[in-house]
C-alpha cells in the first residue's frame, strides 16, 4: 500500500517547522503522489510555493512554543496563557479534526511537532509520525524558575509525545531518544538552479549576493538603510516592512511568497538567526553562513555546534547583528569558499518511514 492521503500537522513556530513538513510532503508526493490534509495556522502560500496543488489546508491552531515579541525575544508569560488555553485538548476540537481526517480517508498523520496531530491520530485509530530536533519539554526545563507554569504543560506535552506510533529524529537532535529513528537533516530541494533565479532577480552573475532571513517570525532590522553603501554586493532580505526593488537591495515583506531554498541556492552567503529550517537548506546547498544565536533558546547550543561543525562561516552576535556590525565583516564571509552541490539530506528517508508504516 502507498501513502495515498496523510494528514499533516505543523507546529506554527517560526517557518522550520513547516519548511521541513514540507519537505517531507515533497519527498511522499515524488514517490507515491501522495495528497495532504494540512493543519496548522502557518500562511497559505509557505506551502504552495512548496507542494503547490497537494493539500487542503484547515486553519487550526496546532501547537504553541513560545509565543514571541519578535524573531529573537521570547514573552514568557504570554506562552504560559497560550498553553494554559491550548491545554488539554477540547473534545469538540478533536472530534472536529478527526472527521476531517477519516473522511479524507487518511492513513497516517505526520506531526512535526505538534502534539494534537498525535492525539487527533488516536482518536481516529492511525498511525501517527513525529519528527523533531527538539521537543517543547526540554526547551522548557531550563525557563522553569522564570516560568513556573510551563511545568504542568511541560509534562502534559510529553505525555503525548511519548504516545506517537513513530518517532523520527532529523539531525542534528538536540537529544538523541531511545527508540529514534535518526535521519539526516531534512530540508526542501530547490526548485530552479543558480542562474535563473539570479537572473529573476535581476542579479548579475558575476556579482556576490546576499541573503539576510529572520525565518517567519516578524524582527525590527535598523540596519538596511546600511546595505546601500555596500555595491556592488546585491541583498535579498526577507521580513522587511514591504516589498521593494531599490538599486542592489530587493526587500520582501512579511507576507511576500518566497521559497527559500532557490535563494540559499542563488546567493553567495547567507545572513540568518540560528533555526533548524534555515541551517538545514544553507547545508544542503554549501553556502556560507553567518549566523545569530539566541542564548536564551536551549536549542542554540547543539544546533549552532552542528552549523559550526558542518556548514562553512561563522557566528555573530546578536547586539553586531542589530545594529548593523556584522557588516564590517561582509568581506570575510565573502571570502569564504562555499561547498557547492546539493546535499541529499533526509525527507526522502523519512517518507520511506511513513510509506511502511502503513504498508
Amino acid at each position: 500500500m502507498t501513502p495515498r492521503s496523510i494528514a499533516v500537522f505543523v507546529s506554527p513556530h517560526g517557518f522550520g517547522h513547516a519548511a521541513r513538513a514540507a519537505a517531507v510532503m515533497q519527498a511522499l508526493r515524488a514517490r507515491h503522489g501522495t495528497r495532504f490534509q494540512l493543519f496548522g495556522s502557518t500562511p497559505a502560500w509557505f506551502f504552495d510555493e512548496s507542494v503547490p496543488d497537494t493539500f487542503d489546508r484547515h486553519e487550526v491552531e496546532t501547537d504553541v512554543g513560545f509565543r514571541q515579541r519578535s524573531s529573537l525575544d521570547v514573552d514568557l508569560h504570554a506562552t504560559v496563557q497560550a498553553l494554559e488555553a491550548f491545554l488539554p485538548f477540547d473534545d469538540a476540537l478533536l472530534d472536529r479534526l478527526t472527521d476531517i481526517v477519516v473522511g479524507a480517508g487518511c492513513q497516517a498523520v505526520l506531526c512535526d511537532i505538534s502534539p494534537l496531530g498525535i492525539a487527533v491520530a488516536e482518536r481516529a485509530g492511525l498511525p501517527s509520525v513525529l519528527v523533531e530536533n527538539f521537543l517543547w519539554p526540554w526547551l522548557y526545563e531550563p525557563l522553569l524558575d522564570e516560568a513556573p507554569g510551563l511545568a504542568d504543560a511541560a509534562r502534559a506535552l510529553q505525555a503525548w509525545f511519548d504516545r506517537a506510533t513513530l518517532h523520527v529524529q532529523a539531525a542534528p537532535a538536540c537529544v538523541p531518544a531511545p527508540g529514534a529513528v535518526a535521519v539526516p537533516p531534512v530540508s526542501r530541494v530547490p526548485r530552479r538552479d543558480r542562474r535563473t533565479v539570479r537572473r529573476a532577480l535581476d542579479v548579475p552573475d558575476d556579482v556576490p549576493l546576499v541573503v539576510v532571513t529572520m525565518g517567519g517570525i516578524p524582527q525590527d532590522l535598523p540596519f538596511l538603510d546600511r546595505l546601500a553603501a555596500h555595491a556592488p554586493v546585491h541583498f535579498v532580505v526577507t521580513g522587511a516592512p514591504e516589498t521593494v526593488t531599490s538599486g542592489t537591495l530587493r526587500l520582501f515583506g512579511p507576507s511576500a511568497p518566497l521559497y527559500m531554498p532557490d535563494f540559499v541556492g542563488a546567493a553567495d552567503a547567507v545572513v540568518a538567526k540560528l533555526g533548524y529550517g534555515t541551517a538545514a537548506e544553507v547545508w544542503a546547498a554549501g553556502c556560507p553562513f553567518a549566523w545569530v544565536a539566541r542564548p536564551n533558546f536551549r536549542e542554540a547550543g547543539p544546533l549552532g555546534g552542528w552549523v559550526e561543525a558542518t556548514v562553512p562561516g561563522f557566528s555573530l552576535a546578536e547586539a553586531d547583528f542589530l545594529d548593523g556590525a556584522w557588516l564590517d565583516r561582509l568581506p570575510e564571509l565573502l571570502d569564504i569558499p562555499p561547498t557547492r552541490g546539493v546535499r541529499e539530506g533526509g525527507a526522502g528517508a523519512v517518507a520511506d518511514l511513513v510509506a511502511d508504516l502503513v504498508a
